[in-house]
């Protein structure tokens, strides 16, 4: 028997959120709460813990709206700005719990967030520190599990724009974003996911992003049995989208439900 978990999307945009600054089409301009679209981040809750995939720059709105008052570790893809520019607003659960949170990433990651956020790996004294106190914990290896926060997490890395994206697995659920070439290796580590959730940008493929299809062909490869995209642009407009049983769009504050086994989980 396996234990429920749940994953909250916190924001299912792009880079540029929705609606986007200046534009004035169907989407940014709908009355629909469903377009509202904050940059990409994730919840998900297992075992009395709460983690988070991805810190954009929306992520303290996204925190308030959700009440998340306690965070046991935060998981990080790659370093674009829209997946790790809400860093600094962790700091509020170090001034809250006097804990640093501890932050599961690549090794590319990890030297890109010394490059863009040096102050954070300053030493620094604590009880004074006005800064984010992250506990990092570096994955040495591009394909294999870990337990993280007594949690098992299979990771797996492909290329987007030139770096490396790391992707998670955690029971029959797994999150892949900004996807869109890939090796027989990840389908290996996501044979037997059920419940799938990958980024589609636009329509159409671009050369950085799976369109609707690709994500399809993707998700049969690995054998989902439900599939939402997200990292979701202004080309779709939910109420004017149809799309096959078994694949759906997320939208902001969307709750779905996965199994882990009890095994997965240390102490069980």
């Amino acid at each position: 028997m396996g234990i429920q978990a749940q994953f909250t999307f916190m924001g299912t945009s792009g880079s540029m959120g929705i609606p986007v600054i200046g534009c004035h089409c169907a989407t940014c301009n709908s009355l629909n709460p469903l377009d509202k679209r904050m940059r990409p981040s994730g919840l998900i809750q297992v075992a009395d813990k709460n983690f988070i995939i991805d810190v954009g720059p929306d992520f303290r709105m996204q925190a308030l709206r959700l009440g998340i008052e306690k965070i046991d570790g935060v998981l990080i893809s790659h370093a674009h700005s829209d997946h790790i520019a809400g860093l600094d607003d962790l700091r509020a659960y170090y001034f809250l719990h006097k804990s640093k949170t501890p932050c599961l990433l690549s090794e590319l990651t990890f030297e890109e967030l010394k490059q863009r956020y040096p102050y954070l790996f300053q030493p620094t004294d604590n009880k004074k520190s006005v800064t984010a106190q992250l506990d990092f914990c570096v994955l040495s290896q591009e394909f294999g599990s870990i337990f993280f926060q007594e949690i098992k997490w299979v990771f797996f890395s492909y290329l987007h724009a030139g770096i490396n994206v790391t992707g998670f697995r955690v029971g029959n659920f797994a999150y892949v974003s900004d996807i869109r070439y890939y090796s027989n290796q990840v389908i290996d580590r996501l044979i037997g996911v059920e419940t799938l959730t990958i980024s589609v940008h636009k329509r159409k493929a671009t050369k950085v992003h799976f369109g609707i299809e690709e994500a399809m062909e993707f998700s049969a490869l690995i054998g989902a049995k439900k599939t939402y995209f997200t990292h979701l642009s202004h080309d779709f407009e939910h109420s004017k989208i149809k799309l096959p049983s078994g694949f759906e769009l997320a939208y902001d504050g969307m709750i779905i439900f996965f199994t882990i086994s009890k095994k997965d989980i240390h102490g069980n």
